[in-house]
């Protein structure tokens, strides 16, 4: 009887360790992103609209039209960076690439670009081990159980009888035989009903009438 060989398992640990790492460190740079963006917010709008109050209406009217803009760059960074997951490293190089692009076009200034910056670079040896991680046998679970339970459990349904083309499918007809219970005989087969008429005559006769 040949031997089965287990499948290696060994890295599950390290695979599971590494990935609520990566999950730790997004979420504590998600909360850095946000403070680092709001500081950045409020340079960006709060500043230039109350140095504009004491210039001419065109002067405000530009500071104004620059700060919607500025809360809506602001507003895109931060769901990028939120979904830059180590997972996914394309999307951390476009936030890079935006956090340059804000900084040339002056939607963040260079005392908080900076630090979002080095915040992001932190993140790429993670994107590399997340690569790796993506390649090794029991990915995303690295759980022995769950493997088990696929295993034996989550086979793919075969049906017994196939339903294609059941639209073109004939009904059977039905054999042409009526009940025992409800058979119709010929009517030359019907016993005669017995003429009573006679027997009531009788009876009156007898009663007097």
């Amino acid at each position: 009887m040949p031997i089965e060989i287990g499948k290696d398992t060994s890295h599950y640990d390290k695979c599971r360790t590494l990935m609520n790492v990566h999950k730790t460190h997004h979420n504590t740079r998600m909360i850095f992103f946000a403070v680092v963006i709001l500081l950045n917010l409020y340079l960006s709008i709060a500043l230039p609209v109350k140095y504009h109050l004491s210039l001419i209406y065109g002067n405000f009217l530009q500071g104004v039209t620059f700060g919607i803009f500025a809360v809506l760059y602001s507003v895109l960074l931060l769901v990028l960076l939120l979904f830059a997951v180590p997972e996914k490293p394309k999307l951390l190089a476009l936030a890079i690439l935006l956090i340059i692009s804000g900084i040339l076009l002056d939607f963040i200034y260079l005392i908080t670009g900076i630090p979002l910056l080095i915040a992001c670079a932190t993140e790429i040896p993670e994107c590399k081990q997340a690569l790796w991680i993506k390649k090794q046998e029991g990915y995303p679970h690295f759980n022995e159980r769950f493997d088990e339970q696929m295993r034996y459990y989550q086979k793919d349904y075969q049906p017994d009888h196939l339903l294609d083309n059941i639209h073109e499918a004939q009904m059977l007809d039905a054999p042409e035989c009526s009940s025992p219970d409800f058979t119709v005989r010929p009517k030359d087969q019907m016993p005669e009903i017995p003429d009573i008429s006679d027997d009531i005559k009788v009876n009156l006769n007898k009663k007097g009438f």
